[in-house]
């Protein structure tokens, strides 16, 4: 049932991708793309510093826990982004299987999966920041106006559903989990882990390190502000310069919808509509809207697949940890 609807969303996303191309002059999209020329490059280099930051965050968490080296996390972060951009699935199907891949790499179990709740949650809550200081900036460019108010209520909503997850958290209720895959294990082993996963002591002990969870914050935060850069560049090399401000609302908004359409695999034509729509706001054409929109799915491919490749190597060979890796041992 979920993968005929994740399948039917891709399908959706394809046709509305294609159509939204299609209709406003695919030659003149291509033709903005090609005019950024080695701009193309740096944009690439730009992710890699943004996924780079976000594997920081994540090991910065766990640090206090496990010795493993920085590397290991940004590789594993960068397979996640793979996954959550290039497949056909949920955009969490990444995180599921980073945390899977960190346990392999040593990481007990509980303390792995934990480390992605919260990850999830710091990844969500700075970006969800991220997007109000677009919003701020939209309102200082155009005032109280109609598209203004409804972007601050669709961010608006998002907000009980952050603090759910963050209560889920803190008040205990992943011990259900853990007791759940302990009836489990009990009557049906072969579908659960041998050893519990433990997952509220794991939260427990990230949580517990106050420093080091405002400081990964800090660090996402700055991983999201990084965007910023490749919309500036991409514009620029099209001939259109942009300010500081307007670059701010079109990543961290365009950030947004694709986010929020977590159930469309890689967003496709959500994202294409929302530059579309944001774009218009500062007066770029459709065809330059398309244009940045496919100029932010190169590093998707760029990076991506590389990552895809490397998280089939480990799944299918499984590659044995070098030295390095295996510092600080299980």
């Amino acid at each position: 049932m979920i993968r005929s609807a994740v399948l039917l969303a891709l399908v959706i996303g394809i046709v509305a991708f294609v159509a939204i191309l299609v209709t406003n002059g695919f030659a003149d999209i291509i033709r903005g793309v090609a005019t950024i020329g080695w701009g193309l490059v740096a944009i690439v280099l730009i992710r890699l510093v943004a996924l780079t930051l976000a594997g920081a965050a994540w090991g910065l968490m766990l640090g206090h826990q496990v010795d493993r080296p920085a590397g290991l996390y940004v590789g594993l972060r960068v397979i996640r982004e793979a996954i959550n951009s290039l497949l056909p699935a949920v955009q969490v199907g990444g995180d599921i299987v980073g945390g899977r891949l960190l346990a392999q790499y040593g990481v007990p179990a509980g303390l792995a999966a934990a480390s992605i709740l919260v990850d999830l949650l710091l990844q969500t809550a700075t970006q969800g920041l991220f997007a109000v200081s677009g919003l701020a900036a939209l309102w200082l460019a155009f005032g109280d106006t109609p598209v203004v108010r409804e972007i601050g209520g669709g961010l608006i909503v998002a907000v009980p559903a952050l603090g759910g997850f963050f209560l889920a958290q803190r008040l205990g209720l992943f011990a259900l989990v853990d007791r759940g895959m302990g009836l489990i294990q009990r009557f049906l082993p072969a579908l659960v882990p041998a050893r519990p996963l433990d997952l509220q002591s794991g939260l427990r002990s990230i949580y517990g390190a106050h420093g080091r969870i405002a400081g990964a914050g800090l660090v996402h935060l700055l991983g999201w502000c990084t965007g910023i850069l490749e919309i500036w560049l991409a514009l620029g090399r099209m001939g259109v310069p942009i300010g500081f401000a307007e670059a701010l609302v079109l990543e961290s908004l365009g950030q947004a919808v694709r986010s929020a359409a977590f159930a469309v695999p890689g967003a496709l034509g959500i994202q294409e509509g929302g530059f579309v729509l944001l774009g218009g706001l500062f007066g770029l054409s459709p065809a330059t809207s398309l244009s940045l929109s496919l100029v932010k799915r190169l590093p998707d491919l760029a990076i991506g697949l590389p990552g895809l490749a490397a998280w089939q190597m480990i799944e299918i060979r499984k590659v044995k940890l070098p030295p390095l890796l295996r510092r600080g041992g299980a």
